[in-house]
């Protein structure tokens, strides 16, 4: 067993050889940590390899054990044993039934044998005996009366349950009617057993906290054990006849340029008595200057500066670039922000003055094939003490930068910062460029470029093809979920579940019907993108362990459910089978494939039903971050690498996240071989020309050999729409009414919370009726428009996968029939992928596609809202760092490479879109700033890593391995990528 220490982290990792030595038909398979003879933790390792746990500075012990499965046993006096259903949740929640007790026989024996009148004189009680355990607190006896019930919810670490017959008054057991105990796991043996140790972390340390406004804050904190505090009391107290109640200890602060080795006391007017505190935070603290923190012993009564106690390592901010940046939003508005040192401001301003009024501008411009032409009518007089952004009214289709300048009375002008960078603005129409066509030959192979299989010709007969593509990511969320002490869990939805959601509910439903398809025999060709970040979280040690654990979570629920459901609300019996059912083959499919789904698409690509294309590493919105190419190249490259690393073979196209694209974002994706993406319709509908085939083909990036697939509408509503669309269905599962922990109605009315039981197969049955409606649409549609073009029509039908499964909870049965469908039933419309489109067709016709998303309005206004446009300046300061630091590092320097790349890995987690997505919703605001501040304070902790390396000082090596074990993302990511600017 190998165990990696960092920090207080310890990661435990062992090889398949110890599972070959587990019976699990009947065994579990454990791992124990022992400090001296108490066990610290207890964990079920079933099917794992690695596990990991947070742990207080000591000596320790860890072993793999094989285990007996826990045992129920049962003792009961009749000659019949009465029915008795037991469910624990959790260790510390637990569902008894009991039923089919003979109580003619217990009347007879109480009242022949003890005279006692049976319900008169007698109560029954239930009898709980538990464990001691101190999370919960619950006594280790309890008695619970239990006339007129069945059914009991026990809480606590349960050792065993006895159902007795009392005496009313006295409450004296007269019968022990039966008896429940729980035999815990034996040990059979021990595999494995490591020593390890845990150092203590102790000192003063200092970092950066990232906050909303542009400004710089500190944060001070420390640990130290009591020994410190006792012989620091010997040492320093006792001599001088002092106490704690004499003396006071403050946090110092002290900095210095990086020019001058010469500290000196920062704001000394500030006292900072650290009381109970464990952290302080020293706010607005000016850039470009070493900071340190010490912890000084005074003594109260006579302000005397005792002993320094403790020094933080100097910690470095290095000075903010003065800036305006522009970022596009839709046809007539941009975003504008900027930063200037307010110190060196206010005087350069008031030398500028000269005793006049001066007023700050943005100066706006219109960028026409590099020449400036300035728009005064479009200029917007700002107070540069009051504002640091702005949103700006332009004009359609035009290109843009700005600058900031101020002005004095007499009309000299004096430029601020540099003019900013460009930025597009959408068309609002066609443009009326001359239609042009280009012919860019694809000669990479691919499995799905082949002719699909079919029962009626299919491929022979064929009018139009159908492009299905799914898009698959999430996230990259690596968390524990927090099941609390007391017992009580239900899956709620919080982020830490969302991968977890997916996988349940989405990725393993179609792994299923994929699986399904290819064992009866039916081809398909379907396109799929899945995001870097759902493929780490799929290979992730962690989250495998944790999805094993959700999944063991919601098995015991479910058969919790089922006998509640059974007894309160017998209709809806059905839907609580169906629920367990699918929970336990999801566990089966799950470890069919070792834990790894990514194994699963890999195996259907590589048999030529798949294609599967990547997307940006952590789906960060590229549009906003063309002004530096190394952040687009970062996203792009590492997403590259991951995909080879995943699939075996490179990439051939890509999903935009959000489909956002502005122009230039080709040449990048030229750059790594990237011959395709989506996008939305009016991407292709309002080039800079005409789209002859409207979305019925794809296009060519005008200039490149790029091409662009269109959505096609019609079959986003179908899907889509919860109005018109197929989930809506009233027989279909509501999402949004839960009957407990699961959903268990069916729709039945949207506009009314009255609701019917669902019906499984009643569903099964409209998933086919709407997947005939599906392809039967198709089909007249190409039959419409066969004769309007020289090539067969394209229809490209683009989802998040999610919809299928999680939103709609029939969506991959719908998926299901409509591949068979049009396997058996039809050879008028043709499955095909991206690359097998334009494997047959390397001519088509190429436009300037304009600024566009498939977000709200088509716009890029989601990801601009004021509750999320102040990210953006703190992840371009950022990579602005990291840039510096990449170009000075050597990459021999095996150190530095570990630090310049677990920064970059921090970046590009910031850039993550979804972060702004969720925010402007309302949803978990907290929680996502929470993971966006984490992020890039992590960063700034490793870019101070990264220059103290640079500058041949020492670094907390333990602090660097900690932070690389708890976001181990993209393997592949290297850090030289951020210096191709």
């Amino acid at each position: 067993m190998k165990i990696e220490v960092a920090q207080k982290l310890v990661k435990f990792t062992w090889g398949d050889d110890i599972h070959r030595q587990v019976h699990y038909p009947e065994e579990d398979l454990y791992l124990e940590v022992f400090a001296g003879n108490t066990c610290v933790f207890s964990r079920k390792v079933n099917f794992l390899n690695q596990t990991e746990e947070l742990l207080a500075p000591g000596d320790y012990q860890a072993r793999l054990l094989r285990k007996k499965r826990p045992l129920l046993k049962m003792l009961s006096p009749f000659h019949y044993t009465p029915k008795v259903v037991f469910v624990s949740e959790n260790e510390r929640r637990h569902h008894l039934t009991i039923t089919e007790i003979d109580w003619e026989n217990i009347r007879r024996d109480l009242e022949l044998g003890l005279g006692h009148r049976f319900g008169e004189e007698t109560s029954l009680y239930l009898r709980i005996l538990r464990y001691e355990d101190p999370a919960t607190n619950f006594p280790e006896e309890e008695w619970q009366r239990a006339d007129f019930k069945d059914y009991f919810l026990i809480f606590g670490a349960l050792k065993g349950v006895e159902l007795h017959v009392c005496e009313k008054e006295t409450q004296k057991s007269l019968k022990k009617v039966l008896s429940l105990e729980l035999l815990p796991p034996e040990t059979i043996g021990i595999l494995e057993e490591t020593p390890f140790s845990v150092p203590e972390v102790t000192g003063l340390f200092l970092t950066r906290q990232v906050i909303e406004p542009d400004q710089v804050n500190l944060k001070a904190y420390w640990e130290f054990p009591d020994k410190f505090w006792k012989e620091l009391e010997k040492q320093e107290l006792s001599p001088r006849k002092l106490t704690w109640e004499d003396t006071d200890i403050l946090l110092e602060v002290f900095y210095r340029p990086p020019d001058d080795e010469k500290w000196a006391i920062f704001r000394p007017e500030e006292r900072r008595h650290i009381g109970v505190a464990k952290d302080w935070i020293i706010n607005a603290v000016p850039d470009g200057h070493f900071y340190q923190a010490r912890l000084v012993l005074y003594d109260r009564k006579k302000n005397l500066r005792l002993k320094e106690i403790a020094a933080s390592p100097e910690f470095f901010i290095p000075r903010k670039r003065e800036k305006i940046v522009l970022l596009p939003i839709d046809e007539r508005r941009l975003f504008t922000y900027w930063h200037l040192d307010q110190a060196e401001l206010s005087q350069k301003l008031g030398r500028f003055a000269a005793g006049q009024n001066v007023t700050a501008y943005i100066k706006v411009y219109h960028d026409f094939f590099g020449k400036l032409y300035h728009h005064p009518d479009k200029d917007v007089a700002v107070d540069l003490s009051m504002a640091d952004n702005w949103y700006l009214w332009v004009e359609p289709d035009k290109a843009y930068r700005v600058q900031l300048i101020a002005v004095r009375e007499d009309g000299k002008v004096l430029e601020l910062t540099e003019p900013s960078n460009i930025a597009h603005t959408a068309r609002l129409a066609p443009g009326d460029a001359p239609v042009s066509y280009a012919t860019h030959e694809l000669s990479i192979e691919h499995p799905t470029i082949r002719p699909i299989e079919s029962r009626m010709g299919t491929a022979e007969h064929s009018i139009g093809y159908l492009i299905l593509h799914l898009h698959a990511h999430l996230p990259y969320i690596r968390r524990r979920i927090v099941y609390g002490a007391a017992g009580i869990w239900q899956p709620l939805g919080f982020p830490e579940e969302w991968f977890h959601e997916a996988l349940v509910d989405t990725y393993i439903p179609l792994v299923k019907v994929f699986e399904d398809l290819v064992n009866e025999g039916v081809d398909f060709k379907l396109s799929m993108d899945i995001s870097p970040t759902l493929t780490n979280m799929m290979r992730c040690p962690l989250l495998q362990e944790e999805f094993l654990k959700y999944l063991e979570g919601l098995i015991n629920l479910a058969r919790a459910e089922i006998e509640r459901v059974r007894r309160e609300a017998p209709a809806f019996e059905a839907a609580a089978w169906m629920h367990l059912r699918r929970f336990e083959e999801s566990r089966e499919i799950f470890l069919r494939y070792d834990k790894d789904l990514t194994r699963a698409f890999k195996r259907f690509q590589d048999l030529g039903k798949l294609e599967i294309s990547t997307c940006a590493a952590t789906h960060g919105f590229l549009p906003f971050y063309t002004m530096y190419p190394e952040a687009v190249r970062a996203q792009i490259e590492t997403a590259v690498r991951d995909y080879e690393a995943v699939f075996g073979r490179r990439p051939i196209g890509i999903w935009l996240p959000e489909c956002a694209y502005v122009p230039g974002i080709e040449k990048y994706l030229e750059e790594y071989d990237l011959r395709y993406f989506f996008s939305e319709t009016h991407t292709v509908l309002n080039g800079d020309s005409p789209s002859e085939f409207g979305v019925h083909a794809p296009v060519f990036v005008r200039g490149s050999k790029v091409a662009v697939f269109g959505r096609d509408p019609e079959t986003g509503k179908q899907v889509w729409s919860a109005d018109e669309g197929y989930p809506g269905d009233p027989d279909y599962l509501d999402f949004h009414i839960k009957g407990g922990p699961f959903r268990y109605c069916r729709i039945t009315n949207r506009y009314s919370l009255q609701k019917e039981p669902y019906n499984p197969d009643w569903a099964r049955e409209k998933a086919a009726r709407h997947a005939q409606h599906f392809m039967e649409g198709r089909n007249f549609r190409f039959e419409y428009i066969r004769g309007w073009f020289w090539k067969k029509p394209l229809s490209v039908a683009t989802y998040d996968a999610e919809l299928f499964g999680h939103h709609w909870f029939e969506g991959p049965l719908f998926i299901y029939f409509l591949l068979k469908k049009l396997y058996y039933d039809q050879n008028q419309t043709e499955l095909i992928t991206p690359a097998d489109y334009l494997h047959r067709y390397p001519t088509n016709q190429e436009i300037l596609p304009p600024p566009s998303s498939w977000g709200d309005k088509g716009t890029f206004d989601k990801w601009m809202y004021g509750s999320v446009s102040w990210m953006y300046r703190h992840i371009h300061e950022a990579i602005e760092a990291l840039n510096e630091s990449a170009k000075k590092a050597e990459p021999r320097e095996a150190k530095l490479s570990q630090i310049l790349t677990q920064a970059g890995r921090e970046v590009l987690w910031a850039m993550n879109s979804d972060l702004g997505f969720v925010i402007s919703n309302g949803h978990f605001v907290d929680k996502m700033k929470e993971f966006f501040f984490e992020a890039l304070e992590r960063f700034w902790i490793l870019y101070d890593m990264a220059e103290k390396m640079l500058a041949g000082k020492e670094i907390n090596e333990r602090l660097l391995r900690e932070i690389m074990f708890t976001r181990p993302i993209f393997p592949e990511h290297f850090w030289k990528v951020w210096r191709k600017s």
